[in-house]
C-alpha cells in the first residue's frame, strides 16, 4: 500500500512538472472569464456582440454520473487538471443541463454571469467579479439544450488563508445556482480589490 501511494505521489509530481504551471497567488478579484457559445440564436439581441465558439456538447456517461437529474448543474471538478497557459494551472468546470427544457442564461459578449465565492467570516463572499459593458450590443442570451454541457476551465487559487469555495451562476429568470464546494486558499485582499481593466478602444466597451 505504501509503495502504491509512493508511486501515486511520484506520478502526481511528475504531471505537475510536465505542465510547469502553478496556482495563481493574486492580490485582487479576478474578472469574469467564463465565455460560452450558444446552442441557438438569441432573436432579441441587438447584434454586434462577441460570439464565442465554445458551444454545448452532448453529455456522456462521465458527465451524467457527476450531475443531478432534472436541473442545471455547475460542477467544479478540481481533480481534472488543465494547463490554462504556460504559467497557470487550472481545473475543469462543467455546466450541465439535465432538465427536459432549453435553459437560457444572460451574457455580456458571451461571458456568462458565473463567479467564484469564498466562505469567510461565516458568509459567502465574491473573490471574482463581473465587469459591466456600457454598450447595449454586448448583451445577449445564450442557450443550452437538454442533455448538453459546457466544458469550461478555471484557474486554481492559492494564498495565505485556507477556505472553501464554490461557483455562483445567475440565470435569465434571476435564479441563482451554486456549484459543489471545494477546498483551496486565498488572500484577504481578494475580497475588495478588483483586477481592473483598461479599454483597448471603442470596440472594448468595458471600464472595469
Amino acid at each position: 500500500m505504501k509503495e502504491l501511494l509512493r508511486i501515486s505521489v511520484i506520478l502526481l509530481v511528475t504531471s505537475f512538472s510536465m505542465f510547469g504551471q502553478h496556482c495563481m497567488n493574486t492580490p485582487y478579484k479576478l474578472r469574469g472569464y467564463f465565455y460560452v457559445g450558444s446552442a441557438q440564436k438569441d432573436s432579441l439581441a441587438l447584434g454586434g456582440f462577441y460570439a464565442d465558439k465554445n458551444i454545448p456538447k452532448n453529455t456522456n456517461s462521465t458527465i451524467t454520473k457527476l450531475s443531478k437529474k432534472g436541473t442545471l448543474n455547475i460542477i467544479a471538478k478540481t481533480d481534472s487538471l488543465v494547463a490554462l497557459n504556460q504559467k497557470v494551472q487550472g481545473f475543469k468546470v462543467f455546466i450541465v443541463n439535465t432538465s427536459d427544457s432549453i435553459m437560457e442564461l444572460p451574457a455580456q459578449d458571451s461571458r456568462i454571469y458565473l463567479k467564484r465565492q469564498v466562505y469567510y467570516n461565516n458568509k459567502w463572499q465574491d473573490v471574482e467579479y463581473l465587469p459591466s459593458s456600457w454598450c447595449g450590443n454586448s448583451y445577449r442570451s445564450v442557450f443550452i439544450k437538454p442533455d448538453s454541457y459546457w466544458d469550461l476551465s478555471a484557474p486554481c487559487l492559492t494564498g495565505k488563508i485556507a477556505a472553501k469555495f464554490r461557483f455562483e451562476l445567475l440565470t435569465n429568470d434571476n435564479r441563482v445556482i451554486h456549484s459543489n464546494e471545494f477546498a483551496g486558499s486565498f488572500n484577504k485582499s481578494q475580497l475588495k480589490k478588483e483586477e481592473g481593466h483598461q479599454p483597448q478602444g471603442i470596440m472594448d466597451p468595458y471600464n472595469n
